[in-house]
């Protein structure tokens, strides 16, 4: 992070130039997407935020169509996506998708379809999203980008498992797994987890206990990685377990304890149901004691 600040902050524009000409990427663009992407990990939303903006115009302005499509991928689609704010997602993919096939960037291209189909699953059509999310993937085995398949083999899952395709989803899930272990992209391992924990609760076949393991270890881990929201979203399905089996007061403390972390950022999605949770469980819980 450190290091990343530093190429953000410092480059001069007679660099970036040197860099767009030596190797058709602008570094201080990418070090601008990790900047904003572990302020965003780190539960920072709003400086996350605030920097992708910055980056993503920087890089219409300024940057070649290399620079500008790995903008819109990381502070454009993801961080839209992960915080929930859906219009400002669909404009980003719309732009990346836009450039990627004028530039005939297949890879940027498979990208945006995995991001479409990330943004159908929140809008609810399921069909929509698998058939987008199987076409990027497609796209990213032709062009050997192994990076990131487990991103979106695990939105993958997650869409199955909506679709009472348990089965599958597990398998997609494990894969998904194995495929960050293969290629060192343990940043996405907690997330990837908790999906992992999801597909095992939904089954026919639901093993609350192994379910359970794996959240308890998609914790630990982004507890090491001070990946704060990574761990809102597990104390959320942890705490819905826990719930589930009347373990109301376990499960209040365990969302509260990641959510009074927070400082800023307390309109996203996730906050918000975490903070709906809360709310009704603190209910609950006064109702147990009655």
């Amino acid at each position: 992070m450190t290091y990343a600040q530093r190429a953000y902050h410092r480059t001069t524009p007679g660099v970036r130039r040197t860099q767009i000409a030596r190797s058709e990427v602008d570094h201080s663009t990418q070090a601008g997407c990790v900047v904003s992407q572990v302020r965003l990990l780190q539960g920072f939303i709003d400086q996350s935020s605030s920097t992708a903006r910055q980056v993503v115009a920087h890089a219409e302005a300024h940057c070649n169509p290399v620079s500008l499509c790995f903008a819109l991928v990381w502070c454009g689609c993801s961080n839209a996506l992960m915080l929930g704010d859906l219009e400002s997602a669909e404009r980003s993919i719309a732009l990346l998708k836009g450039h990627a096939e004028k530039q005939g960037f297949a890879s940027y291209y498979a990208y945006g379809l995995g991001f479409d189909g990330q943004l159908s699953a929140k809008k609810g059509d399921l069909a929509a999203a698998e058939r987008l999310l199987r076409a990027c993937l497609m796209g990213l085995r032709r062009t050997q980008y192994e990076v990131p398949h487990a991103l979106f083999l695990s939105a993958l899952a997650d869409i199955l498992a909506a679709a009472g395709r348990f089965d599958e989803s597990a398998v997609v899930a494990d894969e998904a797994l194995q495929r960050i272990q293969c290629n060192d992209v343990f940043l996405w391992m907690p997330e990837a987890l908790r999906i992992k924990g999801e597909s095992l609760l939904s089954s026919n076949r639901a093993d609350a206990s192994l379910a359970e393991e794996h959240f308890r270890r998609s914790l630990d881990i982004a507890n090491r990685q001070g990946a704060l929201s990574w761990e809102l979203r597990t104390a959320m399905s942890l705490g819905c377990l826990y719930h589930a089996q009347g373990r109301i007061r376990d499960a209040h403390d365990l969302v509260s304890s990641a959510y009074v972390r927070f400082t800023e950022g307390f309109e996203t999605a996730d906050l918000q149901s975490a903070r709906r949770w809360l709310e009704e469980w603190t209910k609950d819980c006064s109702t147990q004691k009655a």
